[in-house]
């Protein structure tokens, strides 16, 4: 029975002989792309703190250029800085690798859903990611409450 099936496939070939040239650059193009595309990153949910306790959200890493590591940060149900205790103005995201002082890698926006996002890129590769709630966006040191946070292991 095998053989019969075997034998049918070869004569679709033979009479069709140009169904082979129309799928070879699918073929091809998926070969070349398939080893760049399991580079799809890590995503870790982020924790949040008693001052917003109903914030949640996750940190995407993955391989950016130069050997960085891009961030893809999104939080939902995160209040707004004014209606926390303290009040505060912004909410500012912070970088911090091992043995280093953090770095304010951006203001964090929430829109009227209470949803925020920031992209940005980092050359480390292990670091603790964290959101502060403060006065200015142009702090050089965290002195807000933190709201969120989370420990970032990037691949690579």
């Amino acid at each position: 029975m095998k053989a019969i099936h075997n034998r049918n496939i070869l004569a679709e070939a033979n009479r069709r002989p140009g169904l082979l040239f129309s799928v070879a650059p699918l073929i091809l193009g998926m070969a070349f792309f398939w080893p760049f595309s399991g580079n799809s990153g890590k995503t870790i949910q982020i924790t949040s703190s008693e001052q917003t306790p109903a914030a949640y959200g996750t940190v995407s890493v993955k391989a950016g250029q130069n050997d960085n590591t891009r961030i893809d940060l999104k939080v939902q149900a995160l209040a707004r800085p004014s209606s926390l205790t303290p009040t505060e103005n912004v909410y500012v995201v912070w970088v911090q690798p091992p043995g280093h002082n953090p770095k304010n890698d951006g203001r964090l926006e929430v829109n009227g859903k209470l949803d925020g996002r920031l992209r940005t890129e980092t050359p480390y590769k292990t670091f603790k990611l964290f959101v502060t709630a403060e006065k200015d966006a142009q702090v050089q040191a965290p002195a807000g409450p933190t709201v969120l946070s989370a420990n970032v292991q990037a691949q690579g």
